[in-house]
């Protein structure tokens, strides 16, 4: 039978929120020392406990440069005061949108990794709130950030649409941020002399895309007001450098690099900057002062994979070195491949390796030395949220990439924003290698990194973050590796791969000249590849709001997490069959009310009878989660089972009425047509469903009323007990429906629910009409009628004898 769980939003909540907010955006825009408090435009969502991702609100917002710090403020409402207080649950995240799971202890899939940057805090809801969740953030990341709210978990009722108050609760928020002027910008490559106005100054150096390394040198602080004799009093009391986002000055708390003289000099270094962005630098003085900086920059191309360095597979034979020095000192200093533009090429300690000249750096010249660096090109598929990274070279499109033991190998692709980070990001690295060609243990280090090339320290590529790392290996089962990202945030991002051989246990040089690692890298929806993309026990959801799009996975079964793989509270393939086969087969308990029709000659009822045991058992049969089964559209059993449903009552109602038979059919077509409009216009609301049965009812109790009016007097039904259980019955099916059913016990409630309704109708169908049994009478008479005086039928008291059948059938 029919149910629904549909949710509205209460329109009172725009008008409480605009109201309160409104004292806030008057004064919230100002200017102070140079920095304009900007608040962005307020927004506000429904909001849902937490079944699956499609049930959080989402919120977006775009931080501009140059802030230095970012303050969200929330309000949780509830549309009255009777509503039972709820937790409400905020995620904020830049980049990406937050990863939230229904139960955050909930095991996640192998190989994924969850960015720990997401700020998560708690509010209450209230009716009339008086208090503000705030979470100030400081030196935040321009670009977009995306806040997720919803309500914790609680037992919710199965509420019927327009019976009773259904509470509904809704968040609010707001963005303000102070944004500082006028910055100026540091020319790269020669000495600039600075004047700061302020005792907190910024500037700005721009980092082009190809830069490797840089370092920043800043002397000769003098005050402008006064000329200081004393050559040690500190000028500079705090410096501070920062990729991205403007640096925040604690006073209580300064940062460690402070307290420059004139006399003293300060260099930042960056070994593994952020590309194709501003770093700024903060200045700290007492009073106005200037000094001299000088920018210096290390570049390395970004290179397209040159024809001799990408091999397919299939003819990529295993060559195997001429000479037989394989040992090699594991302390010797990082080797160069190759010398940036605007440095000069280390010629120290040359190695001749199969005729090619390698030159050999200093371990304190990592700022000199790069690295080979390629560009991977993105392959657009047609589904949304797909698609493939591949190298480049100059004829063909490949995933393999071929290492040697001299250097490493650093490749990039471009993760974009809004378009790329509604789904997952899937790194595989296969290590093809022919394990009887060669005798040395092979290993293969990874690093993947967002934002920065990591870093090379003595010759070896070094990963900041272990969960970013993977191994290949040809000891043991160790040829494959992968890394899923889910909801990845936008940006450059990097893969290093460096390839070591190892004999007995030593570090040796690698017979093969080159080794194939197949570097295959996915944008796909929900987690994994193929048509199962949630596995087993979950579908893969895609959500739009807005102009945001994104995929999640809907578990069900009792599974959790965030690729339905966690089973600690699943319920077994028994316990869920037995939940499907339940609604389906309560639905039998029409069976009685429909053989008890056809008995009585009510065809009709019959068959709406049974039409509500069908299509109610499909339906039921369709609207699982796990073993479904579908004849039709899921639209079209849901709108077969409301209209059956309610026709069941109409012409229940319509038989207990007992009009002439000649205005049956014309009540029959009525209840049709306003069934079919009701259902049709809205078929979860409580009015659709109202409306016939209430004509219906007033159609009994009109005929009744007429019929005591013709007879002058009261006249009590003969079935007045029969009418009392059916009424009480289908009551305490309403009762049940309405009042008990939950989400936890709701194929157990419903399943009741068929039952009793169902049993309701054999108390509720009126017995045989007269003149149907006067014609069930007349045809039996016909067929055993005799040509002979002595039949009852010329007979003076068969009339005796019709009472008798009379009561006999019935």
């Amino acid at each position: 039978m029919f149910k629904s769980r549909k949710c509205l939003a209460s329109p009172q909540f725009s008008y409480r929120w605009q109201s309160i907010f409104t004292v806030f955006f008057i004064g919230a825009f100002y200017v102070n020392n140079g920095a304009s408090v900007i608040p962005e435009a307020s927004q506000e969502g429904p909001l849902r406990s937490f079944k699956s991702y499609d049930d959080i609100v989402m919120f977006h917002f775009n931080v501009p440069k140059h802030v230095l710090r970012a303050t969200w403020q929330f309000i949780a409402f509830m549309d009255s005061g009777e509503c039972p207080q709820r937790k409400v649950n905020i995620f904020l995240k830049w980049g990406s949108y937050p990863v939230i799971s229904e139960n955050l202890e909930a095991a996640y899939p192998a190989h994924m990794y969850i960015e720990n940057n997401t700020l998560q805090v708690s509010a209450l809801t209230a009716f009339e709130p008086k208090d503000m969740t705030i979470v100030p953030v400081y030196s935040p990341e321009p670009g977009d950030w995306f806040v997720g709210a919803y309500l914790s978990y609680w037992d919710e009722k199965v509420h019927q649409k327009g019976l009773g108050h259904k509470c509904r609760y809704s968040i609010g928020s707001v963005a303000i941020w102070s944004e500082t002027t006028g910055i100026k910008n540091i020319p790269l490559g020669y000495q600039y002399t600075m004047k700061t106005k302020e005792t907190i100054s910024y500037y700005k150096i721009f980092i082009p895309m190809d830069t490797w390394s840089f370092q920043v040198d800043i002397w000769g602080c003098n005050f402008k007001l006064k000329k200081s004799r004393n050559f040690v009093e500190p000028c500079i009391k705090n410096l501070e450098l920062k990729g991205n986002s403007l640096p925040f000055h604690n006073h209580s708390n300064p940062g460690p690099i402070g307290n420059l003289s004139s006399m003293d000099t300060y260099t930042f270094s960056e070994l593994s900057p952020y590309q194709d962005t501003w770093y700024y630098l903060m200045v700290v003085s007492s009073s106005a002062i200037t000094f001299n900086v000088k920018v210096t920059l290390t570049n390395c191309p970004v290179r397209t994979v040159e024809e001799v360095f990408i091999h397919q597979y299939v003819h990529s034979p295993v060559y195997v070195r001429n000479d037989q020095s394989y040992m090699k000192n594991v302390e010797d200093p990082p080797m160069q491949y190759f010398s940036s533009n605007n440095q000069s090429q280390l010629k120290e300690n040359p190695i001749i390796t199969n005729g090619k000249e390698l030159s050999i750096a200093k371990d304190d010249d990592n700022l000199t030395s790069c690295i080979p660096r390629y560009q991977l090109v993105r392959i657009k598929h047609s589904q949304t949220l797909s698609g493939d990274y591949l190298l480049r070279g100059r004829e063909l499109l490949t995933s393999w990439l071929a290492l040697t033991d001299t250097y490493p190998v650093i490749t990039q692709f471009e993760v974009l924003p809004l378009t790329d980070i509604g789904g997952t990001l899937d790194i595989n690295m296969c290590l093809e290698i022919n394990k009887v060609l060669s005798k040395q243990q092979v290993n293969v280090s990874i690093c993947i990194s967002r934002g920065r090339v990591p870093k090379q320290i003595t010759g070896h590529i070094k990963c900041d973050n272990s969960n970013m790392t993977r191994q290949l290996s040809t000891m043991g089962d160790m040829l494959d590796a992968s890394l899923l990202i889910p909801y990845p945030q936008p940006g450059m991002w990097y893969i290093a791969l460096q390839a070591t051989c190892y004999m007995y246990g030593l570090p040796v040089r690698c017979e093969m000249e080159q080794i194939l690692v197949s570097l295959s890298i996915k944008l796909r929806a929900c987690v994994f590849e193929g048509d199962q993309s949630c596995g087993e026990y979950g579908v893969c959801q895609e959500i739009r709001k807005g102009l945001l799009y994104y995929t999640a996975c809907k578990c069900f079964g009792g599974r959790q997490g965030w690729g339905c793989t966690d089973n600690t509270n699943a319920s077994s393939k028994f316990a869920t069959l037995l939940t499907t086969l339940s609604l389906t087969l309560s639905n039998l308990f029409f069976i009685p009310a429909i053989c008890l029709a056809y008995k009585r000659r009510f065809y009709t009822e019959a068959l709406i009878y049974f039409s509500t045991m069908l299509f109610s058992s499909l339906y039921h049969a369709c609207d699982q989660q796990f073993t479904t089964y579908c004849v039709a559209k899921f639209e079209v059993l849901q709108y077969c089972d409301f209209f059956s449903g309610i026709l069941a009552f109409w012409v229940t109602f319509i038989a207990m009425a007992e009009l002439p038979i000649q205005y049956e059919s014309f009540c029959h077509m009525l209840g049709a047509i306003i069934i079919t409009f009701g259902v049709e216009s809205d078929k979860t609301g409580l009015i659709s469903i109202l409306i016939p049965i209430i004509i219906g009812m007033l159609i009994s109790i009109s005929s009744y009323g007429c019929y005591c009016y013709k007879m002058k007097k009261m006249i009590w039904p003969k079935r007045l007990i029969q009418l009392i259980i059916g009424l009480s019955l289908a009551g305490f099916g309403i009762l049940i429906f309405s009042l008990v059913e939950t989400e936890s016990n709701y194929q157990y409630v419903h399943s009741a629910w068929h039952a009793v309704i169902a049993i309701s109708l054999i108390f509720l169908l009126p017995p045989m009409r007269e003149e149907q049994i006067l014609t069930q009478i007349s045809d039996n008479t016909l067929l055993n009628y005799k040509e002979s005086p002595e039949d009852s039928v010329f007979n003076a008291d068969a009339g005796q004898q019709d009472d008798h059948l009379i009561m006999e059938v019935n």
